[in-house]
């Protein structure tokens, strides 16, 4: 399992409410071919197989199948640049 922080969520929230973004649209996060990387996108609808994740009301994560085990304890955090683009970062979750 994962957490998602508080920063990322805010995130989450406010890249889903930009305008043109269509409701109930969230944030796709996928592996790629040899799920040594994940990438995160905008996302219309989760897609098939995919398991959504609400980090809050209005804060959907969309997980595609095979990414879910590269975010096994793990926490999404999240920084805005002084440019304003949104850097996610994965931190490992203290025990």
């Amino acid at each position: 399992m994962f957490t998602v922080s508080d920063s990322a969520t805010a995130a989450i929230r406010h890249i889903v409410s930009q305008a043109g973004v269509p409701d109930g649209a969230g944030l796709r996060i996928a592996a790629n071919q040899d799920h040594s990387a994940l990438s995160i996108a905008v996302a219309p609808l989760p897609e098939p197989g995919d398991t959504v994740f609400q980090a809050g009301s209005d804060a959907a994560l969309f997980i595609a199948d095979g990414a879910g085990d590269l975010l096994d304890d793990k926490i999404i955090d999240a920084h805005t640049e002084d440019d304003g683009r949104v850097q996610f970062v994965l931190d490992n979750a203290s025990h």
